[in-house]
């Protein structure tokens, strides 16, 4: 009958097994502690850095691992202008909100409203750098309108102080647009595209002010 051979124990093993275990309860109790270090909000215009994060609810910098992406992606699109949201954590233990927004592209005057690209209207506040559509526009020129002047780049859109539908005998699609550097410009909906063009145009006018006509031709009248 073959003896059985007892093991010995083994102590060193023993204690390097407990710290490797007190070690892993103590990383695990960091991680669960440690707060948001860093939250950074992407692409935002309309809204500010602190209106996204006090919508999400982290104006505390909660705790990193506990933080809720989907719970806070959920308020943020509740906002009337947001239309997608990113949210990532990164291994800094920093929180990176990525937003996407609606465009706007004037006020309403007479409806205190703000129209969007797509054809919706919102009651907003503290929105700057929007231009301020000052009279009627028909239903149909207004359509056509919004749908072509979405496609005017922001910082062009940022120069408009006011558009005005001014329709003439010979163009009922014809708006005037007051620029914020004094100039006036005429167009009309199917060439509202050179609006694009409208920085290097004026760099050709030698800081002259006048009335830039982009709705028939190409010309430029000086006011006196």
């Amino acid at each position: 009958m073959k003896k059985r051979v007892k093991k010995k124990f083994n102590f060193f093993k023993f204690i390097i097994f407990i710290l490797f275990i007190i070690l892993i309860v103590f990383i695990v109790r960091y991680l669960f502690n440690v707060r948001t270090k860093n939250i950074l909000i992407l692409d935002n215009k309309y809204y500010t850095d602190e209106d996204i994060i006090e919508t999400c609810g982290i104006e505390n910098y909660p705790r990193f691992i506990t933080l809720n992406k989907g719970k806070c992606k959920s308020k943020l699109k509740q906002l009337d202008l947001i239309e997608d949201v990113k949210i990532k954590k990164k291994f800094d233990f920093s929180l990176e909100i990525t937003v996407k927004e609606k465009k706007l592209l004037y006020y309403i005057r007479s409806e205190n409203k703000y129209m969007t690209s797509s054809g919706e209207t919102y009651r907003l506040d503290n929105v700057v750098g929007i231009p301020t559509l000052i009279n009627y526009v028909p239903e149909n020129i207004e359509a056509s309108f919004i749908k072509e002047f979405s496609e005017i780049d922001d910082n062009i859109i940022s120069m408009i102080s006011e558009i005005e539908y001014s329709k003439n005998n010979y163009d009922d699609k014809r708006f005037l647009l007051y620029m914020n550097d004094g100039n006036e410009v005429c167009i009309t909906i199917s060439r509202i595209e050179l609006l694009n063009k409208y920085i290097d145009i004026v760099k050709k006018l030698n800081n002259k002010h006048g009335i830039l006509y982009l709705d028939s031709g190409n010309y430029f009248e000086i006011k006196k």
